[in-house]
């Protein structure tokens, strides 16, 4: 039992000295106890003592007026310098416990957050020591806690007087819906001295202790216009008028108070809540400003206080959020900007990313001094970053152009196409990273290409067909530009050498116009690339070699059809030349003739004219007779003696000769020599006549030079031979070598 009263007197201690502002969990926990001491002293001697402290405790934690202003300034002050993030904030506190030293200059608590606030500057603890001054006021530091006195001896419960009524529970009854809490305790604690198992009782007991210790005030006891002044503030509060829903509020308390309520534990509440609401506010906005002035950790201290004096706070919570992100992604940014490394290609995608998430954060602050900062920075490292790509895509470029590989400039213009694109991802204006990339994309274009044709001519080379060769030749001539490419060469000396088979092939069945027209095909392009190859060489000369042979076989052929027909005109002479050379021969005429006259005789003189001539004689011609009588007169016969042979002389035909003929000599322009046998042509152009085959290094003046019809230089030459003969004609200059250099055409 001792124990009990210990217990009781320390809790009672406790409950006298609660402070204005105490918490609602510490006094739940005091509630506790407070029930339990009330179940433990049933019975006993302690049970009225345990009633009257739980009585005691639900006045001490209803709220009143003075209690609650005190209670609001002091939380709010706590706040303050919770959330200080400058000196202003600290004097806005010590204001804010001034007031409630107006209210309650012996606060406890009012003393030591102005000893916390004194703890903050030298310039603090003097505005504090004026504020003490003021209002008299003396603060020592905190002495030692003080052994609690022993409890005294607890007095025999003095006897409860019965109620005079005839039904007591119903003046219980009466007393609590009429909403006299107290008056219903001291009815049920008489009822329940007599009988200590009345459920009633205890039951209205419980309840009126309860409300008693909530503040709690029947609806019926409110006056009408205390409950509209307090139902309009609750929508200003939800609209956000804090303002003029505190007037309300208060106007209410007046109201109540006046009817003789003096303790509305739900309008007390709303005071205290529209109090932390507007301190709320007032912490958001500064917040904002500070989030404004670029003074983030700041701000997140004060939105932190908001959301500690107004818990779940949509507001708070959004900006706390939004801030938190902000700042998060501002540290990464500098951490990655500061510590960026890796090759040029992984900075600069750094740098975008960082560009993108600077964008993104200016969209949510655009007013932000810090993150333009930031930005300038960022923008800086990358048009560096856009120097170093522009100067190293340059000189890859500028490879590109040496480059003799395709399969090389394929791979250079990649990683130039690579780099431009991310310098034209950094900055899209600049006008040189954009012709740039065009370029280099116009390079991988013709490469791409290029190798696609080539893969095209290696399938129709591989067919080894007529049609086939002279597309894969045609689509290699269009890339000659790829000359010095191994692969291109090695497709061309492929096709050339489908061209050699096509050459031998056609002078084995002996058909020099095949031969000549295929061997005409491996002079053009792309073959030139090639060079004079002595495949080809080799080649013409067995082509000329064939048509020499060819020319001596049709000649033989020739004389002997010559012969033949000359043989056969000679033994049938005289049937043609009686056909093509007939003699006159003399007619007999009947005539009257009185005498016999001469016979004139026809010469024969052999001449060396074919055309025989008639020497006439005079005659004398009778007169005529009557008489006619037939005169046999003699006929020219043709003796084999006197019968001239027609002898075919030889006559003079006009040949090209190399006899040398006197004529002017124009001036040398230059001396050439010939690398290989070549023929010496009538006229420049591959279609005339040669003249003369030059043999090997055989030297020549050169006279004149001409373009022929095949676009070539030709050049008129004069070559000496034995026996002084002097050989002119046109060769072309392909075929041969400068002694000396030649002027140009």
């Amino acid at each position: 039992m001792a124990d009990l009263a210990q217990r009781l007197e320390e809790l009672r201690y406790q409950i006298e000295n609660l402070p204005a502002s105490a918490s609602t969990s510490d006094i739940n926990r005091l509630e506790t106890e407070v029930r339990e001491l009330m179940a433990q002293s049933k019975n006993t001697e302690f049970e009225q003592e345990a009633r009257d402290l739980f009585t005691l405790l639900a006045r001490r934690s209803a709220p009143n007026t003075g209690n609650s202003e005190i209670r609001s300034l002091l939380r709010r002050a706590r706040i303050r310098l919770e959330v200080a993030a400058n000196d202003s904030d600290i004097d806005e506190a010590i204001d804010i416990l001034a007031q409630a030293l107006d209210l309650n200059p012996d606060s406890t608590e009012t003393h030591q957050l102005l000893m916390q606030a004194a703890q903050r500057s030298s310039q603090h603890a003097m505005k504090v020591q004026g504020l003490l001054e003021r209002y008299g006021i003396e603060l020592e530091p905190p002495a030692e806690p003080e052994q609690l006195p022993e409890p005294p001896k607890a007095a025999p419960p003095k006897a409860a007087s019965m109620p005079t009524s005839d039904d007591p529970m119903a003046e219980v009854a009466q007393a609590y819906y009429a909403g006299n809490y107290q008056r219903t305790v001291e009815l049920a604690n008489r009822i329940l001295a007599q009988d200590p198992q009345n459920a009633q009782a205890i039951e209205y007991r419980q309840k009126s202790e309860d409300n008693l210790m909530r503040g709690i005030v029947p609806d019926h006891r409110i006056p009408f216009e205390a409950r509209i002044a307090y139902n309009r503030a609750n929508s200003l509060v939800r609209a956000g008028n804090y303002d003029e829903a505190q007037r309300l509020y208060q106007e209410a308390r007046d109201l109540a108070a006046r009817a003789g309520i003096t303790s509305w534990n739900d309008l007390e509440q709303a005071l205290l809540d529209i109090q932390d609401l507007a301190l709320a506010r007032e912490l958001l906005n500064e917040g904002d400003r500070l989030l404004a002035a670029d003074d983030w950790e700041a701000a997140l201290r004060k939105y932190e206080g908001a959301l500690r004096v107004v818990p779940n706070d949509p507001l708070a919570e959004d900006r706390i959020e939004l801030l938190r992100r902000v700042k998060a992604q501002f540290d990464q940014a500098t951490v990655q900007l500061n510590m960026m490394s890796g090759s040029l290609m992984e900075r600069a995608e750094t740098l975008m990313n960082l560009l993108q998430t600077l964008a993104s954060i200016r969209q949510t602050l655009p007013g932000s001094e810090r993150l333009q900062q930031m930005v300038q920075e960022t923008r800086m490292r990358v048009e560096g970053i856009k120097a170093q790509i522009l100067s190293q895509a340059g000189n890859i470029l500028t490879r590109i152009e040496t480059a003799s590989s395709l399969e090389e400039r394929a791979r250079l213009s990649q990683d130039a196409r690579a780099l431009l694109t991310v310098a034209v991802g950094l900055d899209p204006t600049d006008p040189k990273a954009s012709a740039d990339l065009q370029r280099a994309e116009q390079v991988f274009g013709e490469v791409t290409e290029a190798r696609q044709i080539m893969d095209r001519a290696q399938g129709l080379i591989a067919q080894k067909m007529d049609g086939e060769l002279s597309q894969a030749r045609t689509l290699l001539a269009g890339l000659r530009q790829h000359a010095t490419d191994a692969r291109y060469r090695g497709l061309v000396t492929d096709l050339l050498g489908a061209h050699i088979e096509r050459i031998e092939a056609a002078l084995d069945r002996g058909d020099t116009n095949d031969a000549e027209r295929w061997l005409s095909l491996v002079r053009e392009d792309p073959f030139r690339i090639l060079g004079r190859r002595t495949e080809i060489l080799r080649l013409m000369d067995d082509l000329r070699q064939l048509k020499r042979v060819r020319f001596f076989q049709r000649a033989a052929v020739g004389g002997a059809i010559i012969v033949i027909l000359a043989g056969l005109v000679f033994f049938t002479r005289d049937t043609w030349e009686a056909e093509f050379f007939p003699t006159h021969t003399p007619t007999s005429t009947a005539t009257t003739t009185a005498t016999p006259t001469d016979t004139p005789t026809i010469t024969l003189t052999p001449t060396f004219t074919l055309t025989p001539t008639l020497t006439p004689t005079a005659t004398f011609t009778p007169s005529p007779t009557n008489t006619a009588s037939p005169t046999v007169t003699a006929s020219f016969t043709v003796t084999p003696s006197l019968t001239p042979t027609h002898t075919e002389t030889p006559s003079l035909t006009p040949t090209p000769s190399i006899t040398p003929t006197p004529s002017e000599t124009p001036a040398v322009l230059c001396r050439i020599f010939a690398n290989d046998n070549v023929f010496i042509r009538a006229l420049p152009t591959t279609n005339s006549g040669s003249i003369y085959r030059a043999v090997r290094n055989t030297s020549m003046n050169v006279y004149e030079q001409r373009l022929g019809e095949d676009g070539r230089v030709w050049y008129r030459v004069r070559i000496e031979i034995e026996g002084g003969a002097v050989v002119e004609g046109w060769v072309r200059a392909d075929f041969v070598v400068e002694i000396s250099e030649c002027p140009p055409l």
